[in-house]
């Protein structure tokens, strides 16, 4: 995988912007299967740094290029679907080169509109434009973090039903402000509360602080149409082995979950080769020495999982009683733990090959990546029982 030069020195970006990728065009397809109109909000648009002139290395280029794409694939199943898609822009050349882009941008079922102006500010406009009934993705990826990511900036639109949010959590940023006491009232909106977080290690603060986010996320979306429910996404600076920032879904389906994992779990692979294809080129740089191979391409795709561990907690959930595993169930595995599908099943096969675990609903003896069906008979799954204590 070479990343292309337009996301030179911005890798973090192209790791982002291919979740967007893998990860919309999935969604807008399930959601254009019950919904007429899909409406997608961008609530930090730009174009900010980006060196495409078609702006196709920016979220803009990338999200109408889905658009399109969805509606042609949509009306090849009969369905017919509108987007729309509201873009937000603070800083005047930035908006004139949006508004120029939109100007030429044609497509008889994507309609798109401008506004100028601060997110915060424009919060009951974007509302007004959203409606209340239509399916609204909003995208907050902001460069910073002051009212935008707060609980209560974010509220109005959290509790907005039929919604889903893909929030830029800046979390480096916040290491260093969230125990500062000129930040206290900043994280008492961002957290609830002000943590000490002086005597956990590096991982065990990050987990803790992302997590106390998510909760306090939940807390405000309503169960209204679902549960809500919250996944992360880690993007590590380019060069360094440390976390610039986590992308934060927020969906209240069960199925949104799994298929926003399983986008995530691709994109790994991904962010290990641009992050190694950049560090290349810094070392190349540094010492004005070309590398004869592409370090990237030599990173083996295979993760690594704690196995045992993971095992250990589907023992926890199994019992010698069957007990139906579904999509729901999937999901709160996924929120619990972070693990991807693909390492559940994994371990459940590893455990159904010692027989100590069984689908009763799936007792074939076939090699497969898949020992478990959660989206079997309408999403209500299958039967699992735990054979031996």
């Amino acid at each position: 995988m070479i990343v292309p030069e337009s996301y030179r020195n911005r890798e973090q970006t192209y790791i982002k912007h291919q979740l967007l990728k893998t990860y919309l065009e999935r969604l807008f397809m399930i959601i254009g299967q019950h919904q007429s109109v899909i409406r997608y909000v961008d609530c930090f648009s730009g174009p900010w740094n980006e060196q495409d002139e078609n702006l196709q290395d920016t979220s803009i280029g990338i999200c109408l290029d889905i658009m399109r794409k969805c509606c042609d694939g949509l009306a090849h199943t009969g369905k017919s679907v509108r987007f729309q898609a509201l873009f937000i822009e603070k800083d005047k050349r930035p908006f004139e080169r949006l508004e120029a882009y939109l100007s030429i941008f044609t497509s008889p079922d994507v309609t798109t509109t401008a506004r100028k102006g601060e997110f915060y500010d424009l919060r009951e406009q974007i509302l007004n434009w959203c409606g209340p009934d239509d399916f609204t993705f909003f995208f907050i990826d902001p460069k910073g973090w002051k009212k935008v990511v707060e609980i209560p900036t974010l509220e109005p639109f959290l509790k907005r039903p039929n919604s889903e949010f893909l929030i830029n959590f800046m979390y480096d940023f916040l290491l260093r402000t969230h125990t500062q006491e000129s930040f206290h009232e900043d994280m008492m909106a961002i957290f609830g509360s002000v943590s000490d977080t002086t005597s956990m290690a590096p991982k065990q603060k990050e987990t803790y602080l992302i997590d106390l986010y998510r909760l306090r996320l939940k807390q405000i979306a309503p169960s209204k149409g679902g549960t809500p429910r919250t996944a992360r996404v880690s993007i590590l600076y380019p060069l360094r082995d440390r976390t610039l920032y986590h992308l934060v879904y927020l969906t209240r389906h069960s199925k949104g979950i799994a298929v926003f994992m399983d986008a995530s779990e691709k994109l790994e692979i991904i962010q290990k080769q641009a992050r190694e294809q950049a560090k290349q080129k810094d070392r190349e740089e540094r010492t004005r020495q070309l590398e004869l191979f592409q370090s990237c391409n030599e990173i083996s795709p295979e993760r690594q999982i704690d196995l045992e561990g993971i095992k250990s907690y589907w023992l926890g959930k199994l019992s010698c009683h069957s007990c139906r595993f579904g999509i729901d169930q999937l999901a709160d595995m996924i929120e619990e733990t972070g693990w991807f599908e693909s390492d559940l099943q994994a371990a459940f096969g590893e455990l159904a090959g010692q027989g100590i675990v069984a689908n009763l609903d799936d007792m074939t003896k076939r090699r497969r990546k898949k020992f478990v069906h959660f989206d079997a008979y309408h999403n209500q799954g299958e039967h699992l029982i735990r054979l031996k204590t």
